[in-house]
């Protein structure tokens, strides 16, 4: 197989895709790299490029239809941790400081804050994260 100014030109596509997919938070571009690494394969049997650029917008929109829905189901699993432990009750298991707290949260130990007096033993509810800080109410 000999590379044709057809398959670079799709390959380097390929490649700005799939950077641009790595260096964005969210999934922006990975339907057109795959339609691109599909365009870099048969490229060499279509000599029409028009066809080809017909080819990569019908295989990108076909991915996004088809795999939209299923990514979008797995990232919404993975919810960002302010979101999971928000409203959670947390019990003060130690006093670092006069406002600084150790509590332990699904099986980690956190540091906490809150603008209220708490005691060994008292229980908080989370309100927010700060940083690696959880931000506590008092429960009442």
């Amino acid at each position: 197989m000999t590379w044709d100014s057809g398959m670079i030109w799709w390959f380097l596509l390929t490649i700005i895709f799939i950077v641009v997919e790595l260096a964005v938070p969210a999934l922006v571009s990975i339907w057109f790299a795959f339609a691109a690494i599909i365009l870099t394969l048969i490229s060499g049997m279509i000599k029409n490029p028009v066809n080809e650029f017909y080819i990569f917008v019908g295989l990108s929109g076909l991915f996004l239809i088809l795999t939209r829905p299923i990514v979008r189901k797995l990232l919404e699993k993975r919810k960002p941790i302010e979101n999971r432990i928000f409203g959670q009750n947390v019990e003060i298991s130690k006093k670092i400081e006069a406002d600084l707290y150790e509590v332990k949260l699904d099986g980690k130990y956190w540091r906490a804050t809150c603008d209220e007096k708490l005691e060994v033993g008292d229980t908080g509810v989370v309100e927010r994260v700060e940083g690696n800080k959880l931000i506590l109410k008092k429960k009442i």
